[in-house]
Formats: C-alpha cells, sequence, structure tokens
C-alpha cells in the first residue's frame, strides 16, 4: 500500500542478516573508493614520470614499435609487451614498416615440418614488417608446409621453396655424423640456392623460438659495414 512498515523484532537485531547485507554492502563501497583513490594516484605518477623521460626515447620507441592500421590491439598493451621482450642494447637501428624481412629455413621430413610449423607462428605473432620466407625442404615437407600456409592465408607473407633433393648431391660427399644427417650441410649451399639479387637473408634452425619481433635481429643489418 506505499505505506512505510516496522521492521520485524528479527529484523531489527544487529545480527540480523539485513544488517549483516547492509555492513558489507558499505563496507565493499568503502573499498571500491580506495581502489578508485589508488588508480588516480597512480595515474598522476605514471604522467609525471612520462614528462620527465627523455623525448628521444619515446619517439624512438613510437617510431620502432608503431602499431599496424586494423588490428584492434591496444597500443599500451602492445607497448608493454615491446618493452617487456625488447633487448635495450641502446639505440637500436630502424626498420622501416614496408621492409620485407628474409628468412631462410631448411626443413625436410615430417619431424622437421611440426618444429618449422612453431617457429614461423612465433615470427608472425611478433611481426610487423612483410615477411618472405625461403624454405629449402624435401617433397614432403612442401607439401606440408605449402599447404599451412595456404590454409593461413596471413597477409604480406610470400614463401618460396627449394627442392632439397636436387642439392644433396653438393653436400653429400662430406663426411658427416650430425643427428639431422645430410640436410644438417643444407646450410652450406644456401648462397648458391638463393636468388642472386637477395642482399640479405636470416637463416634459422627449425628448432627455436622467437619471443620478439624479428625485426630487432633485421635491424643488426644497418650495423654491418661494406
Amino acid at each position: 500500500d506505499g505505506k512505510p512498515g516496522s521492521l520485524s523484532p528479527l529484523e531489527s537485531q544487529p545480527h540480523s542478516p539485513r544488517y549483516a547485507a547492509a555492513g558489507q554492502r558499505e563496507s565493499l563501497e568503502v573499498r571500491v573508493r580506495e581502489v578508485e583513490e589508488e588508480n588516480r594516484a597512480l595515474r598522476r605518477q605514471l604522467s609525471l614520470a612520462q614528462g620527465r623521460a627523455p623525448a628521444h626515447r619515446r619517439g624512438n620507441h613510437s617510431k620502432t614499435y608503431s602499431m599496424e592500421e586494423g588490428t584492434g590491439d591496444s597500443e599500451n598493451l602492445r607497448a608493454g609487451i615491446v618493452a617487456g621482450n625488447s633487448s635495450e642494447c641502446g639505440q637500436q637501428p630502424v626498420v622501416e614498416k614496408c621492409e620485407t624481412i628474409h628468412v631462410a629455413i631448411v626443413c625436410a621430413g615430417y619431424n622437421a615440418s611440426r618444429d618449422v610449423v612453431t617457429l614461423v607462428k612465433s615470427v608472425l605473432f611478433h611481426r610487423r614488417n612483410p615477411l618472405h620466407f625461403h624454405l629449402i625442404a624435401d617433397s614432403i615437407a612442401e607439401q606440408i608446409l605449402a599447404t599451412l600456409f595456404q590454409t593461413w592465408m596471413v597477409p604480406a607473407v610470400r614463401v618460396d621453396f627449394y627442392n632439397a633433393d636436387e642439392l644433396k648431391s653438393e653436400v653429400s660427399w662430406i663426411p658427416n655424423k650430425h643427428y639431422s644427417g645430410i640436410y644438417g650441410l643444407m646450410k652450406l649451399v644456401l648462397t648458391k640456392t638463393l636468388p642472386a639479387n637477395l642482399e640479405r637473408v636470416i637463416v634459422l634452425d627449425t628448432d627455436i623460438t622467437f619471443a620478439t619481433d624479428i625485426a630487432e635481429l633485421w635491424a643488426v643489418f644497418h650495423k654491418f659495414k661494406g
């Protein structure tokens, strides 16, 4: 009927459920206000710290680790990931956003194909530049990897295959007890196998994983002398 009613004797007791709920609500409100005040203080400290940071460091990071458009990633989150994974060895040379990074990998057989998939995924996860993979593979590995790349349809990624079986004669005469067999020597013929106009390439083993952008490694080329 809209008229206020008095509390029953049970509800008016200090230890009743209604009193307990009200006390919990008040303590929760107090805690929320404390957290909000802590967040405001942290934001003030962060803004002051950013204001004191050297200008060239801020500009270098924004230029080197600029986000690609349309990725949907948070700029602050990405900056935190980069700061945690990237190496700080002085001022790193800048790799232009449109510069293609060339990667060569020797891959043969089912086992090597599994390792290469893990390696390639780690490179793709962190990369921002176009990639060109040069894969020296036998017929089995080429079939597996070609199918995977076609299925993934990753943009700005090109893959070229080179027949490892045709290169066996180049290294088969070398005494070899390596666990990977003759394919462990295939890197010796890369200079004859890869295109003559390819100026630089990163050669990777199959049993590694990247934890940061491969552009950091590519930037080392800018330090090379003639």
